[in-house]
């Protein structure tokens, strides 16, 4: 699993939270006055990253929402969403940094899964010595691939075992 960039997870955020499968800046920006203000955190946090703001600021007619747009825009301009630790330093509206931690969660996400994996790696590793399983054994069992666990239990290669096929073997240890 990859780290999400800021580009690639606002965009999926918007069209989830719009309820449709969208980028048109126009229809967001339609949408974003009717339906809420997620969408439109997000949305303004989007035409920021990528350098729309001037194309935003010309589908809104909130008056309201063009003055938060260019609020934002002055203090987020030079911004690197793509650095989490930089979310931590701004200084902006509540509302804002909420949306701007789920980034960071979402980013961090991958960090939390991989120290999962290790932690069974352990106690896979401490079973299967205390229990004298074979790994062929758990293979056959489970009907995984036996290069994958092998890689995974043998060279602690993580990524090549899912968090649910890791918590699988742990187990299928622990009932043997």
């Amino acid at each position: 699993m990859r780290r999400p960039n800021f580009k690639g997870w606002v965009s999926r955020e918007l069209a989830y939270l719009s309820g449709e499968n969208t980028l048109n800046m126009r229809r967001l920006a339609f949408l974003a006055q009717t339906k809420g203000s997620r969408l439109w955190e997000r949305l303004a946090l989007y035409a920021i990253a990528t350098g729309q703001v001037e194309r935003l600021r010309g589908f809104l007619y909130n008056e309201e929402m063009i003055a938060d747009l260019d609020s934002l825009a002055g203090e987020l301009g030079n911004t690197d969403f793509n650095d989490p630790q930089n979310i931590e330093k701004l200084h902006m509206p509540a509302r804002v940094q909420k949306a701007l931690l789920s980034y960071k969660a979402a980013y961090k996400k991958i960090d939390s899964r991989n120290e999962s994996k290790r932690l069974r790696l352990e106690k896979i590793v401490a079973l299967q010595k205390k229990k004298g399983i074979p790994t062929a054994r758990i293979c056959k069992a489970l009907g995984l691939d036996s290069g994958n666990v092998s890689a995974y239990l043998k060279h602690a290669d993580i990524d090549r075992l899912s968090l649910e096929n890791a918590t699988n073997v742990m187990k299928y240890l622990n009932a043997i």
